[in-house]
């Protein structure tokens, strides 16, 4: 063999060895490539002690109880530590835990514009997130799903990305850039960027592309409505048309803050445009502010070309910021500092391992779990945790990760595994509540939008006068409450809170009578048909009782539905727990048969112990995953107090200690 030859093979060894290596060691060998270069050690391997405590708390957001943390440390396995974190990668907690976290990026709460009107909404958004989760959709598809959402929130919860910042659409694209391109562009909104490259211009074009996605709470026969309203302009005084407007407003309360629509709105500069390459209200086309191009094909709207180009492979900004948030994640540090706020000279502090890192995502498809997977099998991310605190602008060359404080959840939840079995499931209530509220807006939204304009106009002319009729009562009941907390007499605020919310009631009542009656009467006798004796639910057999049998056997609506609407409690409600009787009816024997299997177990047996369980019940009965309560929780409750997100801004959780806590 003569010496060219052999100096190819040689040369071709590293590459052979490289290629055999999985991609957790190929990440090993960037990283201490990387401490080499800068004279530093990496940290200590870090026991099975300490490994176990982490990859819980990293995975599925709370510590292992004994018996898990037992199992783990006993097991002989030598694959123990890859196993366990594929099992908690399938688990729920997994879903749970993560649920948290891009909640906190998203923004998503329970309530999405700060009123329960918007609670189911916000509960479909949740649910839509968990799901993709659960089911690891690739993160392109994700977001895409996202950021073309339209329709109704009962029908795609993913519209609640949109619903979050309701009627903002240029507020909303300056969270889209922040969140998936790391791009803070929130300044260019108002004037050129003062310390970026970015121009109102270049901000004008980017919103173009998603101005024609419109939250809206005005439905198609409203406006049909209104425009009939138009033609006989002289038959209507101003007046009368102030109270149609109040009407529908009451009419549709009850399902507004649910719908997105994909319009093709178009986007003006404003009025006060001072930039010498265009005029104050011009018109402004979408145009991508770098490669790739974003071409909207003819007929296309363009938030569908805006969707392709930036969750591309080939945007130079959409891989890598994921790539580096989800690594921040494992290791406390991401390789960019800060995440969101990338520039054109931004440069990673191991530049080599930042593009191994975005191959990788693009090479696995966009599939988290599995690139979560890669990164906490490596050696570095089992490592001892450094003890030295990160310092924002001084460079982290991950000897391992860095030491951090839990989060408000992770605390929480761990000791909410310490109250719980099973605690890592959905919460089974939780889960009921959601389907309940989406359940009513989706009735209502059936009874008034199927209405056709005629109809609906006439309804709305009878809720004004119903609203004219307590107008007086309502206004009373108003100076009063006002007057009750200026005296700041408890129970004379109390007795105005309650005649405010009666006459709000009676309101609402009457409208179900006058509007959603006739829409929903074929449900309701379908749902009373179908009332079993055997179902033993007591709604059912109320429904059952609204419709007439026939000599032949058959059922038929009779007069007491009409009884039922006018009622104190109108129609909708009854309607959402008969169809929902059997969840209900699951979730009361599922407490029953846990409650008797307590009471076996702890041998409970005299008034005192059966009087210590009750109360044992109501305290673990408010003890579920932070992902499985109404978010954020309230203020004072412990989660806000040891630094949950209120979800106003992008990742606005925090752990810093406070007096409070």
């Amino acid at each position: 063999m003569n010496a060219i030859a052999t100096a190819a093979i040689l040369a071709a060894q590293p590459e052979a060895v490289e290629a055999k290596l999985s991609d957790s060691e190929r990440i090993d060998r960037l990283v201490e490539k990387g401490l080499a270069a800068h004279g530093l050690k990496a940290n200590a391997p870090a026991g099975d002690e300490i490994f176990v405590r982490r990859i819980y708390l990293d995975l599925i957001g709370r510590t292992p109880t004994l018996a898990e943390t037992v199992r783990f440390l006993e097991s002989k396995d030598a694959e123990k530590r890859a196993k366990l974190i594929d099992a908690l990668l399938e688990s729920d907690g997994y879903v749970s835990n993560h649920f948290n976290y891009f909640a906190d990026l998203l923004r998503a709460k329970t309530e999405l514009n700060g009123n329960g009107q918007s609670a189911p909404a916000g509960l479909a958004y949740g649910a839509w997130i968990k799901e993709s989760l659960r089911e690891n959709k690739p993160y392109d598809v994700f977001v895409r799903e996202m950021v073309t959402a339209s329709g109704s929130s009962w029908d795609n919860g993913a519209v609640g990305y949109y619903i979050r910042d309701f009627g903002m659409p240029l507020d909303n694209l300056a969270i889209t850039t922040q969140v998936f391109l790391g791009t803070q562009i929130v300044c260019a909104q108002c004037h050129n960027h003062p310390f970026d490259s970015w121009t109102q211009m270049d901000y004008y074009h980017l919103s173009a592309f998603t101005y024609g996605m419109m939250t809206s709470n005005i439905s198609p026969n409203q406006r049909t409505a209104f425009a009939s309203m138009e033609k006989r302009k002289k038959a209507v005084s101003k007046d009368q048309r102030q109270d149609i407007q109040r009407a529908f407003s009451e009419i549709l309360k009850p399902v507004r803050f649910n719908n997105v629509f994909e319009t093709e709105r178009a986007l003006r500069l404003p009025k006060d445009y001072k930039y010498d390459d265009a005029r104050p209200k011009a018109l402004v086309e979408p145009e991508a502010p770098f490669a790739p191009g974003a071409a909207v094909s003819e007929g296309e709207n363009p938030i569908h070309a805006f969707a392709a180009w930036m969750t591309s492979p080939e945007n130079p900004r959409f891989t890598k910021v994921i790539a580096n948030r989800l690594w921040k994640k494992a290791f406390g540090v991401g390789l960019i500092e800060p995440v969101d706020d990338l520039r054109d000279d931004t440069e990673a502090v191991n530049p080599e391992l930042m593009a191994f890192l975005e191959g990788r995502m693009i090479a696995y498809g966009y599939d988290v779990k599995r690139y979560l997977r890669t990164i906490y099998n490596t050696r570095a991310y089992q490592r001892e945790a450094s003890l030295g605190e990160a310092v924002l602008g001084d460079a982290y060359h991950f000897p391992g990760p860095v030491l951090r404080r839990m989060s408000a959840e992770q605390m929480w939840d761990s000791l909410v595994a310490m109250c719980k079995e099973n605690t890592d499931a959905p919460d089974p209530e939780f889960v009921l509540e959601t389907k309940r509220q989406l359940t009513e807006v989706e009735l209502i939204a059936e009874a008034v939008y199927d209405q056709k304009p005629g109809p609906f106009l006439r309804n709305a002319y009878e809720v004004a006068s119903i609203q004219k009729e307590l107008a007086n009562l309502l206004q009373g009941a108003q100076e009063r409450l006002a007057a009750a907390r200026d005296s700041k007499d408890p129970a004379a605020l109390k007795a105005a809170q309650q005649e405010s919310k009666e006459l709000r009631r009676q309101l609402a009542t009457r409208v179900e009578e006058t509007v959603y009656r006739e829409g929903l009467e074929e449900k309701i006798a379908l749902v009373a048909t179908n009332a079993t004796d055997e179902n033993g639910e007591a709604l059912l057999n109320e429904l059952a009782s609204l419709v007439t049998r026939t000599d032949e056997g058959s059922r038929e609506p009779s007069s007491g539905i009409d009884d039922m609407i006018g009622g104190r409690q109108g129609v909708v409600r009854p309607l959402v727990r008969a169809l929902l009787a059997d969840d209900e009816a699951k979730l009361r024997a599922d407490a029953l048969a846990l409650a008797k299997r307590d009471r076996a177990a702890w041998a409970i047996d005299t008034k005192e112990e059966r009087e210590s369980y009750r109360i044992f019940e109501m305290i673990r009965e408010k003890m579920k995953r932070a992902s499985e309560m109404r978010s954020p929780a309230p203020n004072g409750h412990f989660l806000r107090e040891f630094g949950q997100s209120d979800r106003e801004v992008v990742e606005n959780a925090n752990d810093q200690a406070s007096i409070t806590q």
